[in-house]
């Protein structure tokens, strides 16, 4: 009888104290979504040799929308899914016999973690801005179209279709309030995918196989909704 009253005492005390927690992330927990513009930029075989002019020339248009849970102050989880595209051409790298122009763009679909470095959302009306830092991963459909086929080299094979593969994020950004319930945020992402085929074609005279990347620069808003 005693070992069960000593039972019953525990599950008691670990009931509560999972109520109150519960009852705390309640408090503070809370929903956002929202949509960014800004610039994506694909690298990869064609333009290794990174330069701020050839970005200039080659990033193209992006978008992002998301839809994240807060469930305390300083850490959010949810999805979001983008598309973005640019164009790699051949004469900015030199390559005028070659002379490809290529244009590539993929659609994402994530789910991704963000941690805030100062309390933040609901109830910290107080800190009205801080950085952060997030992760992620998910799916990617990547194609592209443009490449010249006369004259190819043996060890190239074109592949200028659409193709499925993931893709894992990294980055950071920072995001401020303008309003009770309106956030601004401005991010860079870094994005590792599991294909080399963005590009539309395989080198397979390289020792290395090394699969496409894209980057990505955004601008912007979010709903909190508590």
């Amino acid at each position: 009888m005693q070992y069960l009253r000593k039972y019953y005492k525990l599950t008691f005390i670990f009931l509560a104290f999972n109520l109150l927690l519960t009852a705390k992330a309640q408090k503070t927990r809370y929903w956002e979504y929202g949509i960014g513009l800004g610039v994506y930029h694909y690298r990869g075989d064609l333009n290794e040799n990174f330069s701020v002019g050839n970005f200039i020339k080659e990033a193209g248009p992006r978008i992002v929308v998301h839809l994240r849970q807060n469930p305390v102050p300083w850490f959010n989880f949810g999805f979001e899914a983008g598309y973005g595209n640019s164009t790699i051409r051949d004469a900015d790298y030199g390559r005028l016999t070659r002379n490809w122009e290529v244009y590539t763009e993929s659609f994402d679909l994530n789910f991704s973690f963000e941690w805030m470095f100062l309390r933040y959302g609901k109830w910290h009306w107080e800190n009205k801005i801080t950085p952060y830092i997030k992760a992620g991963g998910g799916g990617l459909i990547a194609g592209s179209r443009g490449q010249n086929t006369i004259d190819l080299p043996e060890s190239i094979v074109l592949h200028p279709y659409t193709y499925g593969s993931y893709n894992l994020f990294y980055g950071y950004g920072v995001k401020t309030r303008i309003g009770y319930h309106t956030t601004l945020f401005l991010q860079f992402t870094s994005h590792i995918t599991g294909t080399d085929k963005m590009d539309g074609f395989v080198d397979n005279s390289l020792a290395v196989k090394k699969n496409d990347r894209y980057v990505s620069i955004i601008f912007g808003i979010s709903k909190l909704v508590f």
